[in-house]
């Protein structure tokens, strides 16, 4: 698929791509702007307040000149802009509270490039969201019209500011989990609107762990992609929450392939942390629901907070460590028993059926949970640091390869001390025994580099003639002291390369 430029000579000051005139529809004053309720492709159309941009904690500053607020038609530079603002604000509102700092990682204020060339993606680089525009079936794709993807990559903002960490580790779980993050921040920030709310209810039947608009996740994005790669992403959207994938040892995975299987690429593993996250979700719903058969939209609102707060206690007090999934899983299942005496079962449960818990470590955590019901309460825990806010330790690791030659490269190891004796099970019996973090490390370098997703620059010696994948890099190698070092530059929602 065609790729745009990136980083700073993409953003430029190139002017946004705009569709026919910015007219705004018949007055509805200037209090409301209109938006998309979730994507482009369903096109539910609302009517909501003017968002405050520059509100803090996490305020946001838009490239280029603001329209004035005003009800615009889609499809206008107007609309584009406004919707993208009400999704923000309404993304960055539900997780600040959660953010202890109130900060996100580079700063109070965070920029937003709304159309910074063409490509069909969107990246975050800490210093932004970047956007693009691209050819889809029915004409012009902006990946910044859809709140989806709006939400996805704030989601990688949000971590990042509660775990940075995560950012330039060098293991395959880690970077999966990032995008698993910003794809449940994409459900849980749509599940702030009571009309989506009711919407879904109504086309499950109230049995949310169904395929259906909230677990469809950018769907015009993904109809534009499969165009060009029809086996990259999923037949109905770019990736549903809704699927059948269970906890796979990433290393001896492929490192790219069809949408129908799984990888270790970041995209494609994500869907085994996602499709528990969102069976987990469902399942709070009909626990905690008066009448299971019919939860209300309050009772949804209710279990995506409590959702919420487990997600991001789990991702606080799980060590960065190869077999992060586990961590997580088994920090998450603790932290949900001072929300709600049903969710541990819950969580126990679904984690053991995708495997990313083993059942042994399943059934330790159940026996322990009596124990723990107090044990993490996300006051007191955002309030004192633990050794999981430490830095990582840097590992020197050798990699053939026709580019380097035998050249060392020095990256962030996934190097912390694992805080619960907790694995993911083996597809045959038993549980998987983690990897070391040199392993790891290695893995994710050799994945990163048959993906062609590492910017050479000038260590890329003449003689090298493999031929580059299109697409944007995610990392780059700098110099420091005579060494190589791997450092990353992006999260971006680029799918399995081919």
């Amino acid at each position: 698929m065609a790729r745009g430029k990136q980083g700073a000579a993409a953003k430029g000051n190139m002017p946004e791509t705009k569709a026919p005139a910015d007219q705004a529809a018949e007055a509805t004053g200037q209090d409301t702007i209109a938006a998309y309720e979730d994507d482009p492709e369903p096109a539910v159309l609302l009517t909501l307040p003017i968002p405050d941009l520059a509100r803090t904690p996490l305020a946001y500053r838009f490239h280029g000149r603001a329209p004035k607020a005003a009800t615009y038609q889609p499809g206008t530079a107007g609309f584009r802009h406004w919707n993208a603002a009400a999704a923000l604000r309404r993304g960055a509102d539900f997780w600040a509270a959660r953010v202890p700092s109130g900060r996100w990682q580079m700063g109070p204020t965070l920029a937003v490039f709304l159309d910074a060339g063409e490509d069909l993606n969107a990246y975050y680089d800490r210093r932004a969201l970047n956007f693009f525009h691209g050819p889809g079936p029915t004409g012009t794709v902006y990946s910044g019209e859809s709140p989806d993807v709006l939400l996805h990559e704030m989601g990688h903002a949000i971590l990042d500011a509660v775990k940075p960490q995560l950012w330039d580790v060098a293991s395959l779980e880690p970077p999966a989990f990032h995008e698993a993050f910003g794809d449940m921040s994409a459900i849980l920030g749509a599940l702030q609107l009571p009309s989506l709310r009711i919407a879904v209810l109504s086309e499950t039947a109230g049995h949310l762990y169904r395929n259906s608009r909230l677990s469809r996740l950018a769907e015009q994005l993904g109809t534009a992609i499969r165009t060009r790669v029809p086996d990259a992403v999923d037949p109905d959207c770019l990736r549903n929450a809704v699927n059948s994938f269970v906890y796979q040892d990433p290393v001896p995975l492929p490192s790219s392939g069809p949408a129908s299987r799984l990888t270790s690429e970041p995209h494609s593993f994500s869907r085994v942390f996602t499709g528990a996250f969102f069976e987990a979700l469902a399942g709070f719903l009909g626990a905690i629901a008066v009448d299971p058969a019919a939860p209300t939209e309050e009772e949804l609102l209710a279990v995506s907070g409590n959702m919420a707060d487990i997600l991001i206690e789990g991702v606080r007090q799980a060590p960065v460590v190869p077999n992060f999934y586990a961590q997580v899983a088994a920090a998450m299942v603790q932290a949900s028993a001072a929300k709600n005496a049903a969710y541990p079962p819950v969580l126990t449960a679904v984690f053991a059926d995708r495997q990313i818990l083993s059942l042994e470590s399943a059934t330790a955590l159940d026996s322990l949970r009596t124990a723990v019901t107090a044990a993490i309460a996300p006051a007191a825990a955002a309030a004192a640091p633990t050794a999981m806010d430490g830095p990582l330790a840097r590992l020197a690791i050798a990699i053939a390869h026709p580019e380097l030659g035998n050249r060392a490269l020095i990256v962030q190891a996934a190097s912390q001390a694992r805080r619960f004796a907790a694995t993911s099970a083996a597809n045959h019996f038993g549980s998987i025994e983690p990897v070391s973090s040199e392993t790891s490390a290695r893995a994710f370098v050799e994945d990163l580099l048959r993906r062609r997703k590492v910017d050479m620059g000038k260590h890329r010696p003449a003689a090298a003639r493999l031929g580059h994948g299109r697409g944007l890099r995610s990392h780059r190698l700098v110099e420091e002291g005579g060494a190589l070092v791997l450092e990353r530059v992006l999260f971006d929602c680029g799918q399995v390369n081919h």
